[in-house]
């Protein structure tokens, strides 16, 4: 018994530490080896979508290995065959073998043995393939314990296949990437959510007399719409009596909700593994085994699933431990909710310092006052004290808690009073400079958000330097910096402080011993009558600042009225967009879709086009941008579908190019509503064109957001007959891990990487990986911008079946497509 329990904890250790399949599988024979006689066994992976088998791992005494893949329905009758349909182990004894044979239920595969022994494989109530042992000796027979023991194994094999399988194919096909490509998605609604809610619990901390409890169960809320936040904690550490009080709690499992938050003594939970460590823990059921079996923490309760913890931490000193707790498989918390929970815990622990200061404020208050009846004499010492206190409070009531610069409230009340000076004293002139870091994010991304603190500590205090002695360095929160350069003798002096700044920030900083550059641009906004506020002086300057980054970063700009035109003429052109969608000024243009190893044509792809009544021709990088932004894309993208599939219906009718197609681009946000599929659907019965004949393309953002909504969609239009393709590969995420459990048809590769590919070896090395993986995946490629007949040759060299570009074709208008169809007939 106890060499069971061994090798099954040694297998248990080989699903969580093994790093390459071909290494597992032979570690699994050994192991089930050490249970049981497996001289013969093999390993087989069914893919349920392709139906194929394939054996990776065979030790037989008589039958060779079967080789390659192989179609599932050659196996039929076999064992392995009956054990993936019943989803049952299966003990086949010589009589239960003559009892299937006579039934007609199996047939003959490979030598004949005593005893076959199977067990199926499988992952969220799917098969994905079988274990099998047998015997041809007389004297080695197996027991109904060996077939537990064998789907008990089993079921530790599985998660590490699957996670092992993954990570091959990620191996495999991004070693042509490099790491930028995989960290450079960042959703706008998310952002804005994020920073909505980091303000509101900034603004909470703010609220001295906001109750303690309140102030937890707003924070509460607040996190619970970024988080799944169902079971939550804050709890206090006491450095002098070692011990860990819950100071707030809500969670869902009620039967010990009193004893477990009760005040203890530090102890071995995992509460106090956050304490320990200073750092953020996250933990999945399996690794809080793995760490209570290696005896640093207590056993996990059973129905726990997922837990992340963040320690709370001010001016360096350990304050307690805010927690999150899931019961649930469809709640797992991932990295991105833990550097999120992280980096909402450097607020809430401000909140907490606060609070800590006023309550030490109210009790030097009061002890005050009893020691004003009690001796007089020391009156003048305990005013002094309250004084540094509330000097205390209010100088961290006013300044950044990461770099102690005064923060957005001190700096509007000094801009004002600049402003008002301005009024008063018409030679009185000052400026206000608007920074951004170009590439904080990066650093954040890369090293950590402790890396970016570390970071930004190091810029603010070195602006100090820069500026001059009476100049105002602020933070206004993320990467913003702001600065008031008054009593100006021209406007040089600004610009002095501007470059010194820029060049500053063009050096290289070290942080936690690696290199890394940054750079900054900045805007600056003059002193003018027409500033009657803060608030539109500081606006002035931030769009000088997004002037600057347009213009290449690095640099500073000036604020003038163009700017300011320009963001009229954003609303003007909105305005102008939403009047063109009404009256269907948007039209589809066509570009030829044409197979490359014989030149024919198979379809278009549609691209809008606006033809504006009071602009004339709208280039569409003018109006593309803007629509996406406003959300106004979703319906110019439905009128352009429309209008393309009623095209294409006119030339199946007058022209019979009935397998032809059409490929319309979608906006992502199209995948994020329930009623797309019925909005295609009706499209096409309006227009009476046959789904097969429209094609839909999507970016990799629908992919990586909302997974659930856009794979029910994919797969209702799928299941309509419409294909769909996935545009601009290998230019954004590029996760292997959504290509298979997403329905797509079609990789089209990024013109970046196909313009004069023939001259660039990297780009064909990523272009050859792009086609091997979509073969491999069943899927086909489409190389778009070709603008050359080599590009053409060599993209079909690599088995890239279809292109487009303007080697073939530009974009046409309907009429000139038509020509283009005759003249290819």
């Amino acid at each position: 018994m106890q060499a069971r329990y061994t090798a099954l904890f040694e297998l248990n250790q080989l699903s969580q530490e093994c790093n390459a399949l071909d290494s597992f599988y032979p570690q699994v024979h050994k192991t089930i080896a050490s249970l049981m006689t497996a001289e013969n066994f093999f390993i087989v992976l069914y893919d349920q979508t392709f139906e194929t088998l394939e054996f990776v791992y065979y030790i037989d005494e008589k039958d060779e290995k079967p080789s390659g893949i192989i179609d599932y329905e050659d196996y039929e009758g076999s064992l392995t065959h009956l054990v993936i349909e019943s989803k049952q182990p299966l003990l086949l004894t010589p009589e239960l073998e003559k009892q299937l044979f006579d039934n007609y239920k199996i047939t003959q595969f490979g030598a004949r043995g005593t005893d076959w022994l199977g067990v199926p494989l499988l992952q969220n109530g799917l098969v994905i393939g079988t274990i099998t042992v047998q015997s041809y000796d007389e004297k080695v027979r197996y027991t109904d314990n060996d077939l537990n023991l064998l789907t008990f194994a089993a079921q530790h094999v599985v998660g590490a296949m699957v996670r092992l399988q993954d990570q091959q194919r990620l191996k495999n096909a991004v070693n042509a990437r490099t790491k930028e490509l995989m960290a450079q998605i960042r959703e706008r609604e998310k952002s804005e959510l994020l920073q909505e809610s980091l303000y509101r619990i900034s603004e909470l901390t703010m609220d001295l007399d906001l109750n303690i409890d309140t102030f937890y169960s707003k924070v509460h809320n607040i996190i619970g719409q970024l988080i799944n936040a169902q079971n939550f904690f804050i709890a206090k550490y006491e450095q002098a009596t070692n011990t860990l009080s819950f100071s707030y709690y809500v969670d869902e499992n009620t039967e010990n909700l009193i004893t477990d938050f009760q005040p203890r003594k530090l102890s071995n939970f995992y509460s106090e593994l956050v304490l320990r460590r200073r750092e953020t823990v996250l933990l999945t059921y399996k690794e809080m085994m793995a760490l209570y079996r290696e005896g640093i923490t207590k056993k996990p309760q059973d129905d726990i699933h997922s837990w992340l913890g963040v320690p709370l931490i001010y001016a360096g000193k350990l304050l307690g431990v805010m927690v999150l707790q899931s019961y649930d498989n469809k709640t797992t918390y991932n990295q991105q909710d833990a550097e999120l929970l992280h980096f909402v815990s450097n607020h809430v622990s401000a909140a907490i310092k606060r609070r800590e200061l006023a309550d030490f404020e109210r009790r030097s208050h009061e002890l005050l006052e009893q020691q004003v009846k009690l001796r007089t004499l020391a009156l003048e010492d305990e005013i002094t004290h309250r004084k540094q206190a509330e000097k205390l409070l209010q100088h961290t009531a006013a300044h950044d808690s990461l770099t102690g610069l005064p923060n957005r409230t001190v700096f509007l009340d000094l801009l004002n009073h600049a402003i008002a000076c301005a009024k008063r004293k018409t030679a009185f002139s000052f400026a206000v400079l608007f920074l951004d870091l170009d590439r904080f994010k990066v650093v954040n991304d890369s090293l950590g958000h402790h890396a970016g603190d570390v970071l930004l500590k190091i810029i603010a205090r070195e602006l100090l330097t820069i500026v001059r002695d009476d100049d105002t360095v602020a933070r206004l929160g993320g990467d913003e910096f702001v600065i008031l350069i008054e009593d100006l003798s021209s406007n040089e002096e600004a610009f002095e402080v501007a470059q010194r700044i820029t060049d500053f920030l063009q050096q290289p900083f070290t942080i936690e011993n690696q290199l890394v550059y940054i750079g900054t641009s900045i805007g600056i906004s003059f002193s003018n009558e027409r500033y009657d506020d803060a608030d539109t002086m500081l606006r002035d300057a931030d769009t000088a600042m997004y002037h600057a980054k347009d213009k290449g970063r690095g640099r500073y700009e000036i604020f003038d009225g163009s700017m300011h035109q320009k963001v009229q003429n954003a609303l003007s052109l909105e305005t102008d967009i939403r009047e063109a969608i009404a009256w269907q000024e948007f039209i589809p243009y066509f570009q030829p879709i044409i197979k490359l190893d014989d030149q024919a044509l198979v379809g278009f792809e549609a691209l809008a086009r606006w033809q504006s009544t009071k602009r004339g021709f709208v280039y569409p990088n003018d109006f593309i941008p803007l629509a996406e932004d406003t959300g106004l894309i979703k319906a110019l993208d439905m009128q352009i579908i429309e209008a393309s599939c009623q095209q294409l219906k006119i030339w199946q009718d007058e022209l019979g190019c009935d397998a032809m197609y059409v490929s319309c681009n979608l906006f992502a946000n199209h995948f994020f509503s329930t009623t797309l599929p019925q909005d295609i659907e009706n499209i096409l019965l309006r227009t009476g064109l046959s789904p097969h004949n429209l094609r839909v393309e999507l970016t990799e953002r629908a992919l990586l957001e909302n997974a659930d909504i856009v794979l029910t969609n994919m797969q209702a239009l799928k299941n309509l007959g419409v294909k769909i393709l996935l545009d601009d590969f290998g230019t954004g995420y590029s996760s292997l891990g959504y290509l298979h459990r997403f329905p797509i048809d079609v990789l089209k590769i990024d013109k970046s990487f196909i313009s004069n590919v023939h001259e660039h070896a990297n780009h064909r090395a990523i272009i050859k990986t792009i086609v091997d993986l979509a073969n491999n995946l069943h899927m086909s490629t489409v190389g778009e911008g070709i603008e050359s007949l080599v590009d053409a040759q060599l993209l079909e060299q690599m088995d890239c079946a279809y292109g487009q570009g303007y080697y073939f074709a530009k974009p046409m208008s309907p009429q000139d497509a038509t020509s283009y169809i005759i003249e290819k007939s």
